[in-house]
This record gives C-alpha cells, structure tokens and sequence, in this order.
C-alpha cells in the first residue's frame, strides 16, 4: 500500500509544493540579508535565522496542509472514496502509507531548504567562516517534528472532500502556533500545537526567535517526545474516523 502511495506522487503537484516553498524561504531570506548587513552582521548565524523564521512561522506548515490536502484529492473524485473505505481491510496500513506519502516530500522540502541555504550562503552573499552543517540536524528534526501535523492534516483531508477547508484549518494552527512560540504565557501550548512544534524545532540554535532553544539534548529531545506521542495519538483518532466512515 506505501509504495501504491508513492507511485500516486510520480504525476502530482506535491514535488512542486516540496520545492517551491524552500525556495522562497531561502531568496527572501537572502535578499533580506543581503539588504540589511549593518544589522544583521553575524554571518551564517545571522543568515539561517533569516531563512528559517518565515518558514518555519508559516511557510512549513502550510506546505504540509498543502501537501495532504494534494496526496488525499484523488481519494475524493468519482467513486475513489466509496472504494477505498470499502475494500480497505487494513485501516492502519492506509493510514501509515498516507502519513508517508506525504512525509516524503516533507522531507524533500528540508533538502531544498538546507541545500539552497548552504549554496546561496556561499555562492549569492559569499559569507565568511565555515558552513553550519548543524542546519542539516535541525532539518531532520524537523521532519520529525511535523509528523503530528502530517498525521492532522491526513485526517482532515480524508474527512473534508473540500481542498481548501483543511488548509485553512491549518493556517488557523499557525496563528495559534505564532502566538504560542512568541508569548511566554503561552509558550507551554508550543508543545501541544503542532505548527508550534515545527517552528520550534526549526529555530533551535536561531536567534530570530526569542527562547528557541539550542541543539541540546534538553531543548531537542522534548520536541521530539511532543512529537511522537502526538502523532501516535491522532493515527488512533483516524483509525477510529475511518471506521465511523464505514459505518455510516
């Protein structure tokens, strides 16, 4: 079923989504260096920190709503859904192979990201000292970390025949998400609100964002916890949706 899944992708917009966003991420962060280098002087540390803040605020967020709402579209046109409910004997199995799909260009995003923030470091503002490799790291937990809002958004866009309702859910989660990473008071919802957990987990070790945390086990290994513990939790809540979807 995984690979019935990946094969549905090769023709699908989701690789265009899983390029596009980091793209943006990485030219409005370097123009945004490259037109403010009195203020922002810190070389590398200065740059990351500009590429990751918007991205990992909206733009990552929004790409996985973008993404599951690409990967469950087909599953909704003609007589697909009616099949699929109905002959699934396996709910786990199309529940793990939907959040993977769509994992996957998730994870392609954070190779464009770290890719095209390393070459434009060097070659476009040509910074001095060595490259942060350690934004490779902060990559791959954020692939981690977006596995509860992969697993959210799956389930929206398998209950929602619309395209556009779970993306909007999902922007609504990165407004909650902003307010939770950049208050205090609410700063413990960070670990709970998915958006939040991927803005966290892309900052750790960035100065754009107060409090974000460093590449300790400390700051890290909490993420990580929220993250796996949330996404355990909303696959038995789809479990449990598909099989109400049966029955109705």
């Amino acid at each position: 079923m995984i690979w019935a899944e990946l094969t549905k992708l090769k023709r699908s917009s989701t690789w265009l989504i899983a390029v596009v966003l980091p793209l943006v991420a990485v030219t409005t962060g370097t123009l945004n260096l490259a037109n403010n280098r009195d203020t922002f002087d810190a070389g590398w540390a200065s740059f990351t920190s500009q590429v990751v803040l918007f991205y990992g605020l909206l733009f990552y967020s929004l790409g996985i709503g973008l993404l599951a709402a690409t990967v469950w579209r087909a599953e909704h046109r003609g007589g697909n859904w009616n099949s699929l409910v109905t002959t699934t004997t396996r709910p786990l199995a199309l529940v793990l192979a939907k959040i993977l799909a769509i994992a996957a260009p998730v994870a392609l995003m954070q190779v464009v990201l770290v890719v095209g923030t390393f070459i434009s470091g060097t070659t476009v503002l040509r910074l001095p000292g060595e490259v942060p490799w350690s934004l490779a790291l902060v990559g791959l937990i954020a692939v981690v970390a977006a596995l509860p809002l992969i697993a959210i958004q799956s389930l929206l866009s398998m209950l929602f025949k619309s395209f556009a309702a779970p993306v909007a859910v999902c922007f609504l989660g990165c407004v909650l998400g902003i307010a939770s990473v950049t208050s205090t008071a609410l700063r413990p919802a960070s670990y709970v609100v998915p958006q939040a957990l991927n803005t966290r987990a892309l900052n750790l070790g960035s100065t754009a964002i107060a409090e974000s945390g460093g590449l300790t086990i400390a700051d890290t290994l909490p993420i990580l916890a929220s993250a796996v513990i949330g996404a355990a939790g909303v696959v038995v809540l789809a479990l449990a949706a598909i099989r109400y979807v049966k029955l109705r």
